[in-house]
C-alpha cells in the first residue's frame, strides 16, 4: 500500500513560471522550495489599518486557557492520538508514543512544564516536513499540489494541548456561522445554508447577486503579528499569547520532493 501511494504521489516533472518543464531532481526541488519560501518564509510586515477594538468583543474570562498542565491532561492527548499518521522529521508517530509512553512520559511532562513557564527553546523540536499531495491527475505546477505539514511528535503534543483547551471556549469567540475546524460543527452545515439561501433567492423572484469570496493560500500567507494582535484584542491572556509567539518564532519547515528533504525554511508567516 505504501509503495502504491508513493508511486501515485511521485513528482516526475514540474512546470516553472516561464512554462519550461523541469524533470531533474534539483530543478524540481528548486521550483518547490522557492514557491514555499515565497509563501511562508517571507513577511510583508503589514500595518493594521482596522480598528480591532471595534471589530472584536473583548472576553475577560479566558483564564482557563492558561491553567497549569496536568499529567492526566497530557495522558489523554496521547491516548487520543491516531496511530497511523505519517511521522514528522523525528520519525515518531502516535503508535510509538502510545507503546513507549510508560518509558518516555516523564520527558514529555518536563517539556510541558518548561513550555508552561515560557523558558524553553523550541527550535530543536519545532520543525516539520512538508509533503505535497496532487489535487488531481496530471499536476503541472506547485499550485496543483496540496501541502501537508508533518510535525514532530513533541510539538504536536504541545499544540494539541492548546487546541483542546481552545475548543472549550471557541464557541464564545467566533461567529455562529463559522463552521470549519469546530468539533461541534461541520462544513456540511455551511453547504446546507448555501443551498437554502439559493433556494430562497429563487423563490423571491428578484434580481439578486450572490458573491463567493475565497482567499488564495490563506493559511500559508497569514501574518503571525496579525494573529497575535487579534488574539490580544479578543482578550486572550498574555501567557497564551506568549506561548503562541514561542511556537511561531521557532518554526522551520523542509519541503519533501519524492521523500528527499530540501533545506529548511524559517516560517515567518502561515500556520502549519
Amino acid at each position: 500500500m505504501a509503495t502504491i501511494s508513493f508511486r501515485k504521489n511521485t513528482i516526475t516533472q514540474l512546470r516553472n513560471e516561464q512554462g519550461t518543464w523541469m524533470q531533474d531532481h534539483e530543478g524540481k526541488a528548486g521550483i518547490i522550495w522557492n514557491a514555499f519560501r515565497n509563501r511562508m518564509g517571507v513577511t510583508e510586515e503589514p500595518t493594521m489599518l482596522y480598528n480591532l477594538a471595534s471589530l472584536f468583543t473583548r472576553h475577560e474570562d479566558l483564564s482557563c486557557l492558561v491553567e497549569p498542565f496536568t499529567h492526566e491532561e497530557i495522558d489523554n492527548i496521547v491516548r487520543r492520538m491516531p496511530v497511523d499518521k505519517a511521522p514528522g522529521s523525528d520519525g515518531f508517530n502516535g503508535l510509538f508514543l502510545k507503546k513507549c509512553w510508560h518509558i518516555i512520559k516523564e520527558d514529555f511532562y518536563r517539556l510541558c512544564d518548561s513550555f508552561f513557564g515560557g523558558n524553553v527553546n523550541l527550535e530543536s523540536v519545532n520543525s516539520s516536513f512538508i509533503t505535497s499531495v496532487p489535487k488531481h491527475n496530471n499536476p503541472e505546477s506547485v499550485n496543483d499540489f496540496r501541502p501537508i505539514s508533518l510535525l514532530n511528535s513533541s510539538l504536536k503534543l504541545l499544540t494539541k494541548i492548546l487546541a483542546d483547551r481552545l475548543q472549550q471556549v471557541i464557541l464564545q469567540l467566533i461567529h455562529r456561522y463559522q463552521y470549519d475546524f469546530i468539533r461541534s460543527r461541520t462544513i456540511q452545515d455551511c453547504l446546507a445554508w448555501c443551498f437554502e439561501f439559493i433556494h430562497q433567492c429563487h423563490q423571491s423572484r428578484r434580481e439578486i447577486v450572490i458573491l463567493k469570496l475565497d482567499f488564495e493560500k490563506a493559511f500559508d500567507t497569514v501574518e503571525h503579528n496579525t494573529i497575535l494582535s487579534v488574539m490580544q484584542h479578543m482578550g486572550f491572556p498574555d501567557t497564551w499569547i506568549h506561548w503562541i509567539r514561542l511556537i511561531f518564532s521557532s518554526g522551520t519547515s523542509a519541503v519533501l520532493l519524492n521523500g528527499v528533504p530540501r533545506k529548511k525554511i524559517c516560517c515567518k508567516r502561515s500556520v502549519r
